[in-house]
């Protein structure tokens, strides 16, 4: 999807390794976070956005009580986070 779209500028690299696409989402987050967003959208169905989410906000330290956190349940993903399925 995102990246077929003319979007590879956004993730900052050609290096689409599982660290650095953290890294990136990291660095996202940093910004989204200073400039004061609080409320966080994440699925197991956006790749590993909820591994980079979690990871992010016990890097920081950050609790519950400091931020909110929507993601999906309920239904069976079978991608494992694979473009070509």
């Amino acid at each position: 999807g995102y990246i077929n779209l003319g979007r590879v500028e956004d993730l900052g690299s050609a290096d689409r390794s599982v660290e650095a696409m953290q890294l990136r989402a990291w660095e996202v987050l940093d910004e989204a976070w200073r400039l004061g967003v609080r409320y966080f959208d994440c699925a197991r169905s956006y790749g590993r956005s909820e591994d980079f989410l979690g990871a992010w906000l016990r890097q920081k330290g950050l609790r519950k009580e400091d931020v909110a956190v929507g993601s999906k349940w309920g239904y069976r993903y079978t991608a494992d986070w694979r473009g070509d399925t």
